[in-house]
């Protein structure tokens, strides 16, 4: 009778453990599958190692390559431990290579570039934390590179209506892949390391201004982002 008691004691604690290692997997399943919204926010840098910047191409007025500081911002809908979409916005706002200038006679000008993307995003987490997290995804969507001319020195006393200088967009399309990873600091906040390759397809014909300034970019240009981020989560 003893014997049968402990073992009839031993299977209702193996019975018991299981049920509550049960529960707690389901809870935490059902925890990584709700919907939580990230924001984030990241600095870094924008390469095109090989684009040619130029003004005037038919008199070979091009310059290699490009660099700018970047900012970016992305919101993120993580609807499962696994998977996550979003959107965001980049901007590239000190470009390096300024594009060689043709100025009109007796007028000096000054030259600034920006870019602009605004892309989405899926990510899929091959890692999954606390506190690492990993993840792999695609980005799409358009592009705009601003050229703006404005004129060198003092402001005249005359009154002007408008701009004092002349800008030029174009617009085109984006395609790239991604990588990250991010470690949890703390309860919903994390910071996170990032890579970006993507391909901008921009007009073959260059757009131009009154002055005849060419758009400083033009066809396809592959670029290089690295940023680092923080990112906050909020349970939907």
């Amino acid at each position: 009778m003893n014997w049968s008691l402990a073992a009839f004691t031993c299977c209702a604690t193996l019975a018991t453990s299981v049920a509550h290692a049960s529960d707690a997997h389901s809870r935490h399943t059902d925890e990584s599958d709700d919907i939580d919204g990230t924001a984030e926010l990241g600095v870094g840098v924008l390469s095109l190692p090989t684009a040619e910047v130029c003004s005037a191409r038919e008199t070979g007025r091009c310059r290699e390559g490009d660099t700018s500081l970047m900012l970016e911002v992305w919101q993120l809908f993580r609807v499962n431990h696994r998977f996550a979409a979003g959107a965001g916005i980049t901007l590239g706002l000190f470009p390096t290579t300024d594009a060689p200038r043709s100025d009109p006679e007796g007028v000096t000008r000054n030259h600034s570039r920006g870019y602009l993307t605004a892309e989405g995003i899926a990510r899929i987490f091959f890692l999954q934390g606390p506190p690492w997290e990993g993840w792999v995804g695609a980005t799409g969507g358009l592009v705009v590179v601003s050229d703006t001319y404005s004129p060198r020195g003092s402001s005249s006393d005359r009154a002007l209506v408008g701009p004092r200088g002349v800008t030029t967009r174009t617009e085109g399309y984006t395609l790239g892949l991604a990588t990250g990873v991010a470690y949890e600091v703390a309860t919903d906040l994390n910071l996170g390391l990032s890579l970006r390759y993507g391909l901008w397809s921009l007009p073959t014909t260059p757009a131009k201004n009154t002055l005849g300034d060419e758009a400083s970019l033009t066809g396809r240009n592959s670029t290089l982002l690295v940023g680092v981020s923080v990112g906050y989560r909020v349970r939907l």
